[in-house]
């Protein structure tokens, strides 16, 4: 817009100042009119259309419509499907007889012996209470010199009373991986055990877990780097109302997040990781990511699938919806043959890259650069200008994943590895201190990694406290 606004109170003084300088006139409407396309779109933008998370949309704001197509099967279990119930235990903790007195004739069975018996199991909670384990260490005179000396107790009674390493593993379970707010956990160990847990007993309880799965995420660092395919994402965590990043790594079996104070190249690579990586790093084109040349960048299609789908619903641009249509056919294409373990010929490769390359030459028609535009340097584009310049430029990461199947079509393996964190600030708010938000990543970190793994959770959360934390291995992935 013009340096100096315009500023009308009638419409002769208007066409007055029309008059004394039509061309700054021109220049202010022009200005005008581009500023009001940009907050039509911006009002045009949802979660359906854009990045903005669904929190942000408006209540006439239509739910966003999945990808997915129907398959034609019934909800539930599907036919040959194993299934998960509970199953007999041979070894019960109790057994409990229900005798036979009296056959339906009549007759007094009391004192008959049994032939066999009908058996039905319950599973059920123990009454749970805290047991209390007296540590008492022997106090002897010394026959030789007199001394009265003291057996020393174990390294890890450190006070007179205290909570031992099953109930601290639960306070940290509940807290990082449950995503229970400390006041609540607090009141639940109260009424439950009858003990009112502090504040300073649970948050040690879970520093206590975080020094003890350093070697845990050690053996991530010496593992990320190997892998064929990492996956990459990066959201907003404010931590006493100060905004932070949470940036993450991960693979089908392993996950790694840290806390970060922006989302920079610097910050990215803070952990170590990506200078390492040689292999394919799945992304949403967020800059910071391209600046890793050593290895080869691949994106996400659902964030390209929603810019298309606002270019073609508020602009209208039909190649876009082409596009959109295209990039679906091209999943459904891989799926099927992944089916038949029948990769796609260079015939077929080359058809698709056609397709791709001629809805772009569309695109390019339909979004001609002006005589403005060509005249400056770096001239600023439309978003359909900028996407078609993106879709150019990185043909060969976006379509890699018809050749090289290791690659998924989304990144949502990412984006569901930072969910739950998402989710912990919306039920129990935004994290006091840094190192509360360093505390719970790492914790979190070994959780996600324990289920990916099928591994129970508090039992192994219990295990890092005794110095055996779980290190996985060479991902299967690759």
């Amino acid at each position: 817009m013009c340096a100096k606004p315009l500023v009308v109170k009638s419409r002769a003084q208007l066409w007055d100042w029309g008059q004394a300088d039509l061309g700054q006139l021109v220049d202010y409407t022009v200005a005008l009119q581009q500023e009001v396309a940009r907050l039509r779109d911006a009002a045009a933008q949802d979660s359906h259309n854009s990045s903005r998370p669904p929190a942000t949309d408006r209540a006439e704001t239509p739910k966003p419509k999945s990808l997915r197509r129907k398959s034609g099967r019934r909800s539930g279990g599907q036919p040959g499907h194993p299934g998960h119930t509970l199953q007999f235990c041979d070894q019960p903790q109790h057994l409990q007889i229900h005798p036979l007195q009296e056959c339906a004739c009549g007759e007094d069975l009391s004192r008959e012996p049994a032939l066999d018996f009908a058996r039905r199991q319950v599973f059920d909670l123990p009454s749970l209470r805290l047991e209390c384990t007296e540590h008492r260490a022997e106090i002897k005179e010394c026959p030789n010199c007199g001394l009265t000396q003291q057996a020393p107790f174990p390294a890890e009674l450190k006070a007179p009373v205290q909570y031992g390493k099953n109930f601290r593993a639960w306070l940290a379970y509940l807290y990082d991986a449950q995503g229970g707010a400390s006041l609540r956990i607090r009141q639940m160990s109260l009424e439950m055990f009858g003990f009112a847990v502090s504040e300073a007993t649970l948050q040690q309880a879970r520093q206590e877990q975080y020094e003890a799965l350093e070697p845990f995420e050690n053996r991530l660092r010496e593992l990320l780097p190997q892998e064929k395919v990492l996956h990459a994402d990066e959201t907003s965590v404010p931590i006493n109302q100060v905004n932070h990043w949470l940036h993450g790594l991960c693979t089908p079996l392993l996950t790694l997040l840290s806390i970060q104070p922006d989302r920079s190249q610097a910050a990215i690579g803070a952990s170590g990781i990506l200078a390492n990586f040689t292999g394919w790093l799945r992304h949403d084109f967020l800059a910071g990511y391209l600046g890793f040349t050593n290895c080869l960048h691949t994106f996400c299609k659902s964030h390209l699938l929603r810019e298309l789908v606002f270019l073609y619903e508020p602009h209208q641009q039909l190649w876009a919806k082409d596009l959109h249509d295209l990039f679906l056919a091209m999943r459904q294409c891989i799926k099927d043959h992944k089916a038949r373990a029948a990769p796609l010929t260079q015939r077929q490769l080359d058809q698709w890259y056609q397709q791709y390359r001629s809805l772009l030459r569309v695109g390019r028609q339909a979004n001609p650069r002006s005589p403005e535009q060509r005249a400056k340097k770096r001239p600023k584009q439309t978003k359909e200008q900028n996407l078609l310049d993106r879709l150019e430029k990185t043909e060969h990461c976006i379509l890699a994943f018809l050749w090289n199947w290791d690659l998924p079509f989304t990144n949502n393996q990412a984006e569901r590895d930072l969910r739950n964190l998402k989710t912990r600030i919306k039920i129990s708010g935004c994290f006091r201190t840094l190192a509360g938000a360093q505390r719970h990543v790492r914790i979190r970190s070994y959780i996600s990694t324990l289920r990916k793994h099928g591994l129970p959770v508090l039992d192994h959360l219990r295990r890092a406290l005794d110095g055996n934390p779980f290190l996985p291995v060479r991902s299967q992935s690759t």
